[in-house]
């Protein structure tokens, strides 16, 4: 860096004189003011056009002078940044060089990292009872100043909230299918970052809806059946006379069970249900369990 304390630049403010300023503002001035008043006739619009001609070519021939002293006056300043940006792209396109070369190489010590931080996980992993699998590398892991001592609190952290979450996800799934809900929605919960707790009271929030509407429907079909019963006369036993047609109705009851048991205790049942008169509105196939 010291050969650019002696670089050396020999720069002298320029300075342009115009002697004649004045006297083409007078000419100017001149020209102009045969134009004031003008305006386009029959008679006159030839002359108009010619008056716009010549103070069109009077205004291009100041700009050509213009033009052409600023383009000397710009040329050594134009050379010497010319040489000096060559000479940056020269640098830039080193360092370019160099830092896919340095990248390459922490890349390659990073891969390194992780393979080593990979090893410690599928070591440790058993003793935890998860997968090495599930268990993320975080990039602080793979940090060069990240000591050994470091990660493996790391790793041993993060297997023991992999523990939990693994215990409260079994306990969220037996508490849905304890209720006949999907477990799903509840586990994402989970790893969104709720506790267990906040999980359940999420569930059991959900289960009072369930409750909640489950009663308006009984209260729907309770006013639908009062609405049928009108104009009805109760005879007893469940037998209902329609006061106007005369017509025999019976008051029945439907309820849906969910039956678990031996193949000789369910097919017990149906026969039972059979014999009884009872009417089967629908019913699912069997699914056999293992308990």
């Amino acid at each position: 860096m010291e050969m650019l304390k002696k670089i050396e630049v020999n720069y002298v403010p320029g300075t342009i004189t115009f002697p004649s300023a004045g006297a083409l503002k007078a000419y100017v001035a001149e020209v102009l003011k045969k134009t004031e008043g003008l305006v386009a006739t029959d008679e006159s619009i030839k002359a108009t056009k010619t008056s716009r001609t010549e103070v069109n070519k009077l205004q291009k021939a100041i700009a050509d002078v213009r033009k052409q002293y600023k383009k000397e006056w710009d040329r050594p300043f134009t050379e010497f940044e010319s040489t000096l940006k060559a000479l940056e792209g020269d640098c830039k396109a080193a360092s370019q060089e160099l830092k896919e070369t340095i990248d390459s190489f922490e890349d390659q010590q990073k891969e390194e990292r992780r393979k080593a931080v990979q090893g410690l996980i599928d070591e440790m992993a058993p003793n935890y009872h998860v997968s090495p699998e599930d268990v993320e590398i975080l990039d602080k892991w793979l940090l060069k100043s990240a000591s050994k001592k470091v990660v493996l609190e790391g790793v041993a952290e993060s297997m023991k909230t992999l523990q939990r979450l693994n215990a409260e996800k079994a306990q969220v799934e037996k508490l849905c299918l304890k209720h006949g809900l999907p477990a799903e929605r509840y586990i994402d919960l989970l790893q969104r970052g709720m506790t267990y707790i906040e999980v359940e009271q999420v569930i059991e929030g959900d289960l009072r809806k369930q409750e909640e509407v489950a009663d308006l429907f009984k209260q729907r079909k309770a006013a639908e059946v009062a609405a049928q019963k009108v104009g009805m006369v109760d005879v007893g036993d469940g037998k209902l006379i329609d006061t106007e047609t005369g017509e025999l109705k019976h008051e029945l009851q439907r309820v849906s069970l969910e039956l678990q048991g031996t193949k000789e205790q369910i097919d017990a049942v149906a026969r039972y249900i059979a014999q009884s008169g009872v009417k089967i509105i629908s019913s699912s196939e069997r699914e056999t369990v293992i308990e």
